[in-house]
């Protein structure tokens, strides 16, 4: 890979995938001559909002950028072929602590590359920032070169993470800062972190107040039940289903109408909310009271599955389309209507307690993974279904129950 200019794979790229992106997102940019000219190796920092983030990052940026990607991306065989052979991005297990990602980060520094991260690990559900994941300041001390933080604006109205649906309306990408390797000498790990936060920190709602920017669809609340999954009337699961601009609980009425500017407005329950964000709070800390609340394995919310796949000889083996998968204190449980085999043993349950399990993501089309006993599982809920509560019921646990 090239240590300045764009290596021939990426000219042809920015020429053509990139004069795409450009034109359909109406993407802008600033702040692109502070590295001009700039030579690798260095690290490239972004907030993460939109699926093609490092694409279009990488159409406005000047020089070639290895990203680092999930790893289940490379098993797509369009995006697999991109991945490897054109872009020749750096794959990383997620939810867990990966060295061989950290060997090949080191490996394309060392040969001057440019390398793109998202220290989030993961898109924003509701448009405000994610965590840092602890490790990022570790890396930015370890490998000591620049660091360039990267800012995008627009890109979670453009298409939010649980929607299907992209609306109209312009994407800006911005660099904001570069962090030099004298700086980070002198830096601690905590005062990394908080150059990072601050140079990443990002709400979309914020921001939105600020530019007044529509970003305009008829369907704005399409998909919206994958992060709404309590209801803040009845407080039940799984009972909102988002049509057009409006989303409505089926149980009791409740609703609440999207614009084109991100905001909300909610009819009933006592709240009168204009944020993503607010709903979402909310339901994290219902969960966190319900999970108080319950007992053993007595069922916090259940849904039909439609994918289960566990470890195969080479690769994750299907064996399941119809089962039913409940969340309890306890852990995750799942009943099969049609049993299989695993390692010679008939299976019609699988129950995982919380406490074998390392990690819980959310991978594409909703699909959730998690390692238990070291070992892959995939599963896939009915699309209207919210694969979120997985994910955050987890960290419920880790929260209460282990304490971190």
């Amino acid at each position: 890979m090239g240590k300045s200019g764009l290596t021939a794979a990426f000219r042809f790229l920015k020429l053509t995938y990139g004069t795409y992106l450009k034109h359909r997102y109406h993407i802008t940019s600033k702040g692109m001559e502070k590295v001009m000219p700039f030579k690798g190796p260095a690290i490239v920092f972004g907030n993460h909002t939109h699926t093609v983030d490092p694409f279009l990052i990488s159409a406005e940026y000047p020089y070639t950028i290895r990203w680092v990607a999930g790893s289940y991306l490379f098993k797509m065989k369009g995006v697999g072929f991109l991945l490897r052979h054109l872009v020749h991005a750096i794959p990383k297990v997620q939810g867990r602590s990966d060295l061989e990602t950290i060997r090949n980060i080191s490996r394309a520094l060392k040969e001057g590359s440019i390398v793109g991260l998202f220290p989030e690990g993961t898109r924003s559900w509701d448009g405000e920032m994610m965590d840092i994941t602890a490790a990022t300041a570790k890396l930015v001390r370890i490998f000591r070169v620049p660091v360039i933080f990267t800012h995008i604006e627009g890109g979670f109205l453009n298409k939010p993470r649980w929607s299907d649906k992209e609306r109209k309306g312009p994407v800006s990408v911005s660099v904001v800062r570069i962090l030099t390797p004298e700086e980070i000498s002198s830096m601690t790990l905590q005062e990394i972190t908080e150059v990072t936060e601050e140079c990443l920190s990002f709400s979309t709602d914020e921001w939105e107040e600020q530019a007044r920017i529509p970003y305009r669809s008829e369907h704005h609340a399409e998909g919206s039940e994958r992060l709404f999954y309590l209801c803040p009337e009845c407080h039940r699961f799984s009972t909102i289903h988002g049509k057009g601009n409006d989303a409505t609980c089926s149980e009791c009425g409740f609703s609440a109408s999207f614009d084109d500017y991100g905001r909300i407005v909610t009819n009933g329950g006592g709240y009168r909310w204009t944020r993503l964000s607010e709903w979402h709070e909310w339901e994290k800390s219902e969960l966190r009271s319900i999970f108080a609340s319950s007992e053993g394995d007595t069922p916090i919310f259940t849904d039909e599955g439609i994918l289960f796949q566990i470890p195969g000889k080479r690769k994750l083996r299907k064996v399941s389309t119809a089962f039913t998968v409940s969340a309890s204190r306890n852990g995750l449980h799942f009943s099969f209507s049609q049993p299989f085999s695993d390692d010679g043993r008939e299976c019609h349950e699988l129950s995982f307690p919380f406490s074998s399990i390392e990690s819980v993501v959310i991978n594409a089309k909703q699909t959730i993974e998690f390692y238990a006993d070291g070992r892959q599982y995939r599963f896939r809920t009915a699309l209207d279904r919210s694969p979120l509560k997985y994910q955050e019921i987890y960290a419920v646990y880790k929260e209460m129950e282990v304490g971190e």
